[in-house]
């Protein structure tokens, strides 16, 4: 029987339409369906495997061979097809869903793979909102481009960075570039940007733009007389925030400074721990806005503190003084900083303790800003970055002092010896209150593990805490004692053995060392190998539970935490890979303090770049996995990689809970949140309800997202994710306006950590506190 083959260049035209299929060698199918009477129109694509269908997907990818000929290029698609489904059959083809239309010519999948055309796109351009770009590009090595708006070269943009693209058989890295086009193109106009190489050849990639200069709603303010309007114009900013380039930062500092204190009667003693660099510190405070104030220096080293000295000065020179201020020698107040300080105290008085963001110089003189979350105690045990300015309500300090610390870690933990890990007390201070001085950071990193040390040990919390590598903070890792528990980790699977075997070979090591359990629910596997595997998985002590049914990710874990009698969780994806033995130990000695309820890991694509760094809120009005234009080993956004901390949510692709807090929040939210979000409102649940989430990067793991079911961005996907964002939106708006563990003053567009949020959002003193979450009856 004669099978057709086709020649890459031929065009298959049908009334109306343009389309072309195309099979590359690496198992990416990729095409494009093109409607001359009505190019602004997009269309769903079947794809079938000998006649059957068994993937659909949308044709609005950008297609640089129809953008070269004038036409409207968005009207492509790709997917990638298992090698082991292309091997089994003899004939690929699509059409339009629910037409029946053919797209392209079918694939003869018994022929040659020789003379293929690949048209997945080779390079991206995103608009993020207001000025802000993202993108990347095919390349091994770096590239520096341009880019022009409207025709005008506007700004250079260096693709040196990386990113990770494609998914499944065919994901690969590829060239990162972020960049924003100057301030005078935010005048409320369309633009378009376009990009091309140093030597004028162009990019084929171009995005449309409009910015408002301070917002949408900032701009109707201006105009007046638009109240009405001025809702729609904060919803606009939410979902299409703006954002400037962290190299601005001097000039956004004065184009939003914050905003005046009041003026407050408070006498504040001031600290200055250390010798060398104390003169800058006290010519800083001859400048303060705020008058009452009494300053002391304590001589020695820096970072140390004498804690009878001290005591001598808060009894005599400062005694009228109920507020102290510490302050590292070499640090330079901003000239506001005192009356901040004092009016926070005034405002918040129940709060023991604040401390505030800060700037660094780096060596060629720029100022780069160091924004900090609402308190994280985790983080303070392992980075200090609260302890080099802080202020203190006296009592406290005094209570404190009994522990006689003899450091500035010490001397803010010992805070915290009687208390723990509280966080309803604490006040964050957003915006800089001083300009950090150099440290020695490998020095300081040996100071904070002896002061985490101490105050675990005032705590009765058996741990080890070691230095660790340093960036641009100190570092150290603690590794609390792990109570005697059951631990279960549960894999949800529907086929895909490859995956699955892959999953448990690498993660039992792990599991053995810590006398851990799995669980595999096996959601409706049809596939005989996968069958005839789970049957003998018992025989390796592998227990399997089989839940029927549609897939509905929360329903399977709460169905396995109903059936299970063990103390701790491990939800785990099918498509996770360890690559160490000690990623659950690591987890479980974050879990071992009681009021963690859950905790994630670092997740890296097979490439090596990050996947999951913890989750924040509000990019975007959603919730962003942060970090995932970094490699695995970069030190991350103020060494946020290198230390563990707390996010406001991680991913169920790898957590570890307590059982006793999965039930007692209701475990996921299965009717509303099926397949995504999940996991955020699980974690966000568990902060209501006191718990702390934890996020640790020394659990590294490989994860292939969605590797098992196709991404969520799927045409046939994509109504189910809007529906469970927009419920997500609906429960925690005010979260995702406000996440306490990320700082106001940064970008909201794209990746976290990667700008400044033009304009901020709201700078007022703030605790790490839960706003309560919106109740949203089922069908609305």
């Amino acid at each position: 029987m004669s099978r057709l083959s086709r020649h890459p260049s031929e065009l298959s035209i049908r009334p109306k339409l343009v389309s072309r299929l195309e099979l590359a060698r690496d198992g990416t199918l990729s095409g494009f369906v093109y409607d001359a009477q009505a190019p602004e129109r997009r269309y769903s694509v079947e794809i079938l495997l000998d006649g059957l269908v068994f993937s659909t997907t949308y044709a609005d990818a950008f297609v640089p061979e129809l953008a070269e000929q004038a036409h409207q290029a968005s009207c492509g698609f790709a997917i990638t097809i298992e090698p082991d489904l292309l091997r089994a059959a003899r004939t690929l083809e699509a059409r339009l869903a629910n037409l029946g239309t053919p797209v392209g010519q079918p694939v003869d999948l018994e022929s040659e793979y020789a003379n293929r055309a690949d048209l997945r796109e080779t390079c991206q351009l995103r608009w993020l909102g207001g000025l802000h770009f993202q993108g990347w590009i095919d390349s091994d090595s770096a590239l520096f481009l341009e880019a022009i708006v409207d025709g005008e070269a506007v700004a250079q943009v260096n693709a040196t960075t990386w990113t990770h693209v494609g998914e499944a058989a065919a994901h690969r890295n590829a060239r990162a570039f972020d960049f924003h086009v100057p301030q005078r193109f935010a005048d409320g106009r369309v633009h378009r940007v376009s990009l091309r190489r140093e030597d004028g050849e162009p990019i084929p990639a171009t995005a449309v733009f409009v910015a408002f200069p301070d917002g949408l709603a900032g701009m109707i303010d201006a105009l007046g007389g638009y109240g009405a309007e001025r809702l729609r114009g904060q919803l606009y900013d939410q979902l299409i925030p703006a954002s400037l380039p962290f190299s601005d930062y001097v000039n956004w500092r004065d184009r939003f400074p914050l905003p005046m204190p009041r003026a407050s009667g408070l006498s504040l003693a001031i600290v200055v721990a250390g010798a060398p660099g104390a003169e800058q510190t006290l010519a800083a405070l001859e400048t303060q806005t705020h008058e009452s104030w009494t300053a002391g220096v304590i001589d020695g080293e820096l970072l140390s503190v004498d804690s009878d000295a001290l005591l001598e000065f808060l009894d005599g020179a400062a005694s009228d003084s109920h507020h102290v201020v510490i302050a590292m020698a070499g640090v330079v107040l901003e000239p506001n900083a005192l009356a901040r300080i004092a009016a926070a105290f005034d405002a918040y008085p129940d709060a023991i303790a604040l401390y505030g963001d800060l700037d660094f110089l780096a060596e060629d003189g720029r100022l780069w800003p160091l924004a900090f979350p609402a308190f994280d105690y985790e983080r303070m045990l392992e980075q200090g970055y609260c302890a080099h300015l802080f202020a203190v309500r006296r009592d406290a300090l005094l209570a404190g002092l009994d522990a006689r610390p003899d450091n500035l870690y010490r001397l803010f933990n010992c805070l915290l010896d009687r208390a723990g890990p509280r966080e309803d007390n604490i006040l964050h201070l957003p915006g800089a209150l001083a300009t950090l001085p150099k440290l020695d950071r490998t020095y300081a990193s040996h100071q904070l593990a002896a002061a985490s040390q101490m105050h675990l040990d005032a705590r009765a919390v058996s741990a080890d805490v070691t230095p660790q590598q340093v960036g641009l903070f100190p570092a150290v890792r603690i590794g609390r004692a792990i109570p005697r528990q059951r631990v279960t980790v549960v894999i949800p699977t529907r086929d895909r053995l490859p995956l699955l075997r892959t999953c448990i070979d690498s993660i039992s090591p792990a599991v053995e060392c810590c006398r851990a359990d799995i669980l595999v629910v096996d959601n409706d596997s049809a596939d005989p190998k996968t069958i005839a595997y789970l049957a003998g998985l018992a025989r390796r002590g592998v227990r399997t539970l089989r839940v029927e049914g549609p897939f509905n990710f929360a329903r399977l874990n709460n169905q396995a935490a109903a059936t299970l009698d063990s103390d701790v969780l491990c939800l785990l994806n099918n498509d996770i890979e360890a690559s160490s033995e000690d990623w659950l130990e690591e987890m479980l000695t974050r879990l071992a303090e009681p009021d963690v309820g859950a905790v994630g890991a670092l997740l890296t694509w097979p490439g090596g770049i990050v996947q999951h760094g913890g989750v924040v809120l509000g990019m975007n009005f959603a919730a962003t996995h942060a970090f995932t234009d970094r490699f695995g080993d970069d030190p991350g956004f103020l060494d946020q990689l290198l230390v563990a901390h707390q996010c406001s949510a991680v991913t169920a692709a790898c957590l570890a809970t307590r059982r006793s807090d999965y039930l007692a929040v209701g475990g996921m939210d299965e009717s509303r949140f099926a397949v995504a979000f999940n996991d955020v409102d699980y974690c966000l649940r568990l902060r209501q309800a006191g718990k702390r989430i934890v996020f640790t990067p020394h659990a590294k793991l490989v994860h292939a997202e969605s590797a098992s079911r196709g991404r969520d961005d799927r045409a046939d996907r994509r109504s189910r994710f809007e529906h469970e964002l927009n419920l997500l939106r609906a429960r925690w708006g005010e979260w995702l306006n406000e996440d306490p563990t990320y700082n106001p003053q940064l970008s909201r567009d794209g990746i976290p950590y990667s700008g400044l949020a033009w304009p901020p959002g709201p700078r007022a003193p703030r605790y790490n506190h839960l706003k309560p979450a919106r109740d949203v009856p089922l069908g609305f």
